[in-house]
């Protein structure tokens, strides 16, 4: 299996920077399990390099196994065998034994247990690249899991090392047309719903790929308590997040149907002016958004901002499999399923939408679209709607995930509400129809008269 998949962008980025005649400085990161040490991994398999993965020993541990990975990756033993005071003293020795005049890839992975072990050690490393690295022939690679603490130890205006890094690249799981590549034998719906299940996270694709329906998969690897994603929401969150208990009670409110911020604040039990923290926390992790209409020319202002579960994965956890995780505890996985399988459905459903507004934002200058996502008030609301400058809509839209194919009066009710309530349309608006099961022969044969009509089946394309 591939698994550098739709990781073309990130490796030119990280070329670019080897290209360099002096010090180069990226940092790379993200939330775990999207394949961040793999991709360092492959970029430096062909060039002379040290790699070095931190973990939570003890500080002269880390500048042992810091000093061993540089002794190898030099060939240099004397490195590994000597005792060193300080950070200081360390890149002082590896920079003796590194060869000037080659190019060398030197990775700190796990950065954000180097800064928990030693709260100072950014202040140390900048130090160093200022008096040495930044004029030499080496490429300093800093990549974490941790994403609010690489930000703040690397990116921020706070920290020792702000304005240093020559790139920045923040991975994000893989899109939907891409995992053709990790399930090459799934239909275009079995397709959407692994996706709706794993989200574009590698390793959860990895998982997944073996299973022949999304059902088997679902049960084996999250339902069952043995199954390897069975605990994976709470982990993660205790992984990256300080304040994990918080934050797993606003996922667990949004997930259950509270989008707005009172609503959100009265379920949690929390005043709404602390959630604030907390939500920018979950947005960095990209496990939550705040979306709002697509005709609302000031969003950040807006009233109308609603929260949603970005993730797919943990937003079937929290919007289906949570709420009745004592019978799984117990392995009633077939009666629980039984349960759950109305909520599976709709949220597989909302996937649907949420990957066909994103085939609309691939295919952005096509439909004249500067901006693309669902247009809603109290009385209607359309699936998928992209506007252009003078917020005019260019897209309307419809979604179905559904067995009938999708008839004529499906197009008829979408343009009956852009009239009923006098939505803005740009003299080059499309009205674009998704369906799981295709169209029926008198839709199909409006399409081919009205060319502002748009049938789309095939995502995966």
């Amino acid at each position: 299996m591939n698994k550098f998949i739709n990781r073309d962008k990130e490796l030119a980025q990280l070329e670019s920077q080897y290209g360099g005649t002096s010090g180069s400085f990226v940092v790379l990161y993200g939330r775990r399990r999207l394949g961040k040490t793999c991709l360092l991994r492959h970029f430096a398999a062909d060039k002379p390099h040290c790699y070095f993965m931190a973990d939570r020993a003890a500080e002269c541990d880390l500048r042992r196994s810091l000093a061993k990975a540089m002794a190898l990756a030099l060939r240099e033993p004397t490195l590994e065998t000597a005792e060193y005071a300080s950070w200081y003293d360390l890149f002082a020795a590896f920079d003796r034994f590194r060869p000037s005049d080659q190019r060398f890839v030197l990775i700190f992975d796990e950065y954000q247990y180097l800064c928990q072990v030693q709260s100072a050690f950014s202040s140390f490393l900048q130090k160093w690249w200022d008096e040495h690295w930044c004029r030499s022939n080496i490429v300093l690679i800093l990549c974490g899991s941790v994403t609010s603490m690489m930000y703040k130890e690397t990116l921020a205006a706070s920290s020792p090392l702000y304005g240093r890094a020559s790139a920045q690249l923040l991975l994000r799981p893989i899109g939907f047309r891409h995992i053709s590549k990790f399930l090459p034998h799934k239909t275009g719906a079995q397709l959407l719903e692994f996706f709706a299940l794993t989200g574009g996270v590698p390793r959860y694709l990895h998982l997944a790929s073996p299973y022949r329906s999304f059902k088997e998969a679902l049960a084996a690897l999250v339902l069952h308590p043995d199954g390897i994603l069975h605990n994976e929401a709470r982990q993660l969150l205790q992984e990256e997040i300080q304040t994990p208990n918080q934050c797993w009670s606003i996922l667990n409110a949004i997930g259950s149907g509270a989008n707005r911020i009172s609503e959100i604040a009265g379920r949690t039990g929390q005043p709404a002016n602390k959630l604030t923290r907390y939500l920018d926390l979950l947005k960095d992790l990209h496990l939550v958004r705040r979306e709002t209409p697509v005709l609302e020319k000031n969003p950040a202002k807006s009233k109308k901002g609603i929260y949603i579960v970005s993730d797919p994965f943990f937003r079937m956890w929290f919007g289906a499999i949570y709420p009745y995780m004592s019978f799984f505890e117990f392995a009633e996985t077939e009666p629980a399923y039984s349960r759950i399988e109305p909520l599976i459905n709709n949220l597989i459903a909302e996937c649907y939408e949420e990957v066909c507004r994103q085939w609309i934002r691939e295919r952005a200058l096509y439909f004249n679209a500067t901006r693309v996502g669902r247009q809603w008030a109290s009385a209607y609301e359309i699936d998928v709607a992209a506007v252009n400058t003078k917020f005019e809509l260019t897209v309307v839209g419809e979604c179905k995930w559904s067995e009938n194919k999708i008839g004529i009066s499906i197009f008829q009710e979408l343009e009956e509400k852009v009239l009923s309530y006098n939505l803005p349309l740009a003299v080059d608006s499309r009205y674009v129809l998704f369906s799981k099961s295709g169209f029926t022969a008198d839709l199909e044969e409006l399409a081919s008269i009205n060319k502002n009509i748009f049938l789309v089946s095939g995502l995966e394309k």
